[in-house]
């Protein structure tokens, strides 16, 4: 099953658990400004709403990539990231205070909020990308480690892009090319690091988890390098304001709901037919994405502006749906990896790390928080009450990972290991 990995790369288990431990903390003050503010986060200008969707993207969608890439660099690329701990330390920590300082920069409006985050942020997100990258060069090579390259060269262009218009912020003085700036900005983060990143996932771990048909090899070999081609271009276009910008969209549009066919396909053709709540997660995580691609280009062609908020959540709960999902699998198998590798005798097994009950209570409690929150855009009290099942959510995770924590913990102060046999 793990054919191709390098197990033995693995970083230790606090460099990866210190990043998911944070997603929950940012989701739950995610969601008491959406219960406290709900008109203002839907509306796209509006300071809130600036403040919820960069705590969903910094700090529950990026942070928890990030730490996933901790992981999947070492036991993929086969090449170990130098001071795992010590490195997985400070980025974590430059991460934090920077998500802190742009949402609260937002909430409050205190200009030298955008500067500390500016530094912070920049910091925390270049410094990762100048660790991780090198070491995707010049090792192994597939399309797994290709997609995580466009991905984090696109997360990096976007911290730079953010640092000026956090500048702009800051200083209270926006440029001409500002709107031009904000939709690469958009463009990079959301396509480029988000969607490349779980697509290169998906590459990899659908085929492994669930033993499916592979992907082909000319969706494979071609669609990072069509999404590189259409946002250049796209690039290109807007700054030197040609006309059918759309174009590139539409190119985008049509990648992406290819992949949401051919996931699907796979996940309902599968091998592996035990029930396992990832699928529930993926299976949703692809649907909200053709939600996503569609309300998109509706909006566009109709000008409908809520059609815009749709694409936008829709977007927002794909990621975090295969977040979740994979946070459930990633866990449970760390711990128990890392307790085996050390040998110790009654390391947990994996379905009792996080048992399918609770997981499966994370599933239902995004369901409604997604169905909710999508329906809140056009009937206000459903946001409201979307929040309220965030939070929950959010709490609930929060708990099955300190849980599992707390068990890992416990067998390594306590188990008995072969040693002492």
């Amino acid at each position: 099953m793990y054919n191709g990995l390098s197990l033995d790369q693995a970083p230790p288990f606090s460099a990866v658990i210190r990043f998911f431990l944070s997603v929950p903390v940012f989701g739950i003050l995610l969601s008491l400004i959406v219960f406290f503010n709900p008109h203002a986060v839907l509306t796209p200008t509006h300071p809130l709403s600036l403040a919820a969707v960069h705590l969903m993207f910094l700090g529950v969608i990026t942070m928890s990539m990030i730490g996933a890439l901790f992981q999947m660099q070492s036991v993929l690329g086969g090449r170990a990231i130098p001071a795992p701990s010590g490195n997985a330390f400070v980025i974590h920590l430059l991460l934090v205070i920077g998500v802190f300082s742009l949402s609260g920069a937002f909430v409050f409006q205190f200009p030298e909020l955008f500067v500390i985050a500016s530094v912070f942020l920049g910091a925390s997100i270049l410094y990762a990308a100048n660790l991780i990258l090198p070491l995707l060069f010049g090792g192994a090579s597939h399309d797994t480690l290709r997609g995580m390259r466009v991905a984090l060269i696109a997360l990096a262009l976007t911290a730079i892009l953010g640092i000026v218009m956090a500048s702009e912020y800051a200083n209270a003085s926006f440029s001409p090319f500002h709107e031009m700036i904000r939709t690469v900005h958009y463009s990079l983060g959301l396509i480029g690091w988000v969607a490349v990143l779980i697509i290169a996932v998906a590459f990899q771990v659908v085929e492994m988890f669930y033993v499916t048909v592979p992907y082909s090899h000319w969706c494979k070999h071609n669609a990072f390098r069509i999404i590189i081609a259409a946002l250049l271009l796209k690039l290109f276009w807007l700054f030197a304001a040609l006309p059918y910008v759309w174009v590139f969209d539409f190119a985008i549009g049509a990648l992406l709901i290819g992949f949401v066919v051919t996931t699907a396909k796979r996940l309902h053709v599968r091998k592996r037919r035990v029930s396992d709540v990832s699928i529930w997660f993926w299976s949703m995580g692809v649907s909200l994405l053709s939600i996503a691609v569609v309300a998109y280009a509706a909006s566009e062609w109709s000008s409908y502006l809520p059609l815009q908020s749709v694409s936008l959540i829709a977007f927002a709960f794909f990621a975090l749906a295969i977040i979740l999902g994979m946070m459930g699998k990633i866990v449970p198998f760390l711990i128990w990896f890392h307790l085996n590798s050390a040998g110790y005798m009654d390391a947990p097994i994996m379905s009792n790390i996080i048992p399918q009950s609770r997981a499966k209570w994370v599933f239902f409690l995004f369901a409604a928080t997604s169905a909710l929150s999508l329906g809140g855009i056009f009937i206000i009290e459903l946001f409201v009450l979307s929040a309220l099942t965030a939070v929950v959510m959010f709490a609930l995770l929060l708990f099955n990972l300190l849980k599992a924590l707390a068990l890992y913990r416990y067998t390594r102060a306590h188990g008995t290991r072969f040693e002492q046999i």
